[in-house]
């Protein structure tokens, strides 16, 4: 999201990208989050006692807690990692756009996690925890609702959640990648609004974008999946891709609907959650195909030039 936008409910954007966090979470979204305002509030920021309190603060409540599992360090090395790049990039590049920074930042901590965990031989270790972790999850899920051996109806939801959680086994990086960039920018609101006094840390929805060569990375990451399948290897790296940069222009794509149409009313509102519910993956389908031709033909220029159709 670039830095600019106005709007009366500004905290719409940090909750919504909480929301988003939280639902694509593999590990502990409320860690990288804290870490996050740590490095940002005591690295960017102006030398204030009360920032480097509550900066301090945030780092010290990130790693409480019994670091018996190993997970706990997984989590917390990736979470220093990226709000460590974050924070490099905030301050080497301050003018850009925080989608920008975000995405330089996560594919730095990418390269880097890549780059260790080929030296130790260590991506088996990490993929055995994570599957471990998400099955824990979804046993205690069915737990909760009490459908475990409770009929027919019980037993094919018990399938559903086996095949979900095959499905975020294989795709656990791109899922990583997005909730890790929803949680870098609540972590930047948090910033900008504690240091500054400042709401517009997110701009809106409808001036989303990211820099346009990104197409690329989804079109190799297709090539890879039609070459080498999605499930193992270098499909599932062309996958995880393609679930990445796909959920990144979809979202890229509702900006450009919102910037064309002028924004969400509420019979609109009501009618999308319908669409959703009824059509979900034909309308994710429809937004990012409008995000990739966003990328392509800059739709929202030409609209405000009038160049074009879009314009008309």
């Amino acid at each position: 999201m670039t830095e600019e936008g106005g709007g009366e409910r500004r905290w719409l954007r940090p909750l919504g990208l909480l929301a988003l966090g939280l639902a694509l979470a593999v590990g502990q979204p409320l860690v990288l989050i804290a870490v996050a305002f740590a490095f940002l509030t005591l690295a960017v920021a102006e030398v204030r006692i009360g920032s480097i309190v509550m900066g301090a603060a945030a780092f010290a409540l990130a790693f409480a807690g019994d670091p018996s599992a190993a997970l706990w360090y997984v989590e917390r090395g990736w979470a220093i990692l990226v709000a460590g790049w974050f924070a490099g990039v905030s301050l080497t590049w301050p003018e850009r756009p925080f989608a920008s920074r975000a995405l330089g930042a996560l594919g730095g901590a990418s390269l880097w996690t890549a780059a260790v965990l080929a030296s130790v031989n260590g991506w088996q270790t990490v993929e055995r925890l994570v599957e471990a972790r998400i099955r824990a999850s979804a046993e205690a899920t069915l737990e909760f609702m009490g459908t475990i051996g409770s009929g027919e109806g019980g037993a094919g939801l018990a399938e559903a959640v086996s095949q979900t959680v095959e499905l975020q086994s294989t795709l656990f990086p791109a899922l990583l990648g997005l909730g890790t960039f929803a949680c870098l920018g609540v972590a930047w609101w948090l910033h900008v609004r504690l240091s500054e006094g400042s709401d517009t840390g997110l701009g809106a929805w409808r001036s989303f974008r990211f820099p346009d060569p990104l197409i690329w990375a989804f079109i190799a990451g297709l090539v890879l999946v039609l070459m080498a399948g999605w499930g193992v290897g270098w499909g599932r790296l062309g996958a995880n891709l393609v679930v990445f940069m796909g959920a990144l222009y979809a979202f890229r794509g509702v900006g450009v609907l919102l910037f064309l149409s002028g924004g969400v009313s509420v019979l609109s509102g009501l009618l999308v959650v319908l669409g959703l519910v009824l059509a979900g993956p034909l309308l994710f389908m429809g937004a990012m195909v409008v995000g990739m031709g966003d990328s392509w033909f800059d739709l929202r220029n030409r609209a405000r030039s009038g160049d074009g159709p879009t314009g008309a």
